[in-house]
């Protein structure tokens, strides 16, 4: 039982190995600060099921109302063409989801494309990628 066991956590191991690229651990991170709401505390990882991306946007200034719109993640080349995009909604609104100073947001992109250099995260209002 041991030993099936162990040959199959090696299996997955290995297959983790090939799908997930090495070089997406040394990923550039590039926040967009150019409109009101601004991305603030960003990671990303690596897992089995792919690239996870989470943190939080805050308004630049205090000022009421709700926070509407997405968040916006794209991998980037060394010359800055998008590879790929996923559109993450927002939660956890604090202190309140009527007013809100923040609120977080967390998405997983299944795949890395090869020649990913840079990983981009806006907050952009209007239709998301899968919308338009």
């Amino acid at each position: 039982m041991l030993k099936s066991t162990v040959n199959a956590l090696a299996a997955v191991f290995l297959m983790t190995a090939a799908v997930i690229p090495t070089h997406a651990a040394d990923l550039k991170l590039l926040l967009d600060d150019t409109t009101s709401v601004i991305p603030t505390d960003v990671t990303y990882r690596l897992s089995p099921e792919g690239l996870e991306v989470e943190g939080w946007v805050a308004k630049r200034s205090a000022h009421t109302g709700r926070m509407q719109g997405h968040v916006e993640i794209r991998l980037l080349d060394e010359t800055g063409s998008v590879l790929a995009q996923k559109d993450t909604y927002m939660v956890r609104y604090s202190p309140t989801r009527s007013n809100p100073q923040k609120a977080s947001f967390s998405t997983l992109v299944p795949e890395v494309p090869p020649g990913t250099a840079a990983i981009e995260v806006a907050h952009r209002v209007g239709k998301t990628s899968a919308e338009r």
